[in-house]
């Protein structure tokens, strides 16, 4: 009796925590600041942190030369930048490698031709904070980050190919928009 009177109580106490923690609806997508930077694009312009204010989201696709992957999927996300414009959703692309060298860089702008990619692509300067501290961590390519219009990156990078991971993207990108709401 005492054992199934203890087996009883286990339980109730068991349902009241699981009531109690799914009666609260939890934030669990991490907001980080995104790392100011100052650097130009594939064509020489400046661009800088400040993008970020013109979009209420940017979605920043980290790719290099040598990645078979990130070249592959440019098709795919110069689609997506297409329709996200509708959005004030803005894509920029960031060719980690492509300040390296002359050779990277036009390396970097024939490929984003063949692809036939018209959203804009950072050239990091090797040298810069951005590049040091930022680009010089990330580990595998391609990296997607989801930046709020406040510079936010909301939740984890995506690893790998963006489009086989639409429902991640489509809830940060409802977090961002529910967020603006409130």
């Amino acid at each position: 009796m005492k054992k199934t009177v203890s087996l009883l109580l286990v339980l109730l106490l068991n349902a009241a925590a699981l009531t109690a923690c799914g009666a609260q609806k939890q934030d669990l997508v991490s907001k980080t600041p995104f790392p100011e930077f100052s650097e130009t694009d594939t064509q020489g312009n400046s661009i800088t942190d400040d993008i970020f204010e013109d979009y209420d989201i940017t979605i920043v696709n980290f790719w290099n030369n040598g990645c078979g992957t990130c070249i592959a999927e440019m098709p795919e996300l110069e689609e997506m930048y297409q329709e996200f414009q509708k959005d004030k959703i803005n894509l920029i692309g960031v060719g980690a490698d492509c300040g390296e060298s002359e050779e990277q860089l036009q390396l970097a702008r024939s490929i984003l031709e063949e692809k036939g990619v018209t959203y804009q692509n950072i050239v990091p300067n090797p040298e810069n904070d951005f590049y040091k501290e930022f680009i010089a961590d990330i580990t595998g390519y391609p990296t997607t980050y989801v930046v709020d219009h406040e510079g936010n990156i909301i939740g984890a990078p995506l690893i790998g190919n963006v489009k086989e991971q639409m429902d991640t993207l489509q809830k940060r990108i409802d977090h961002i928009r529910e967020d603006e709401e409130k």
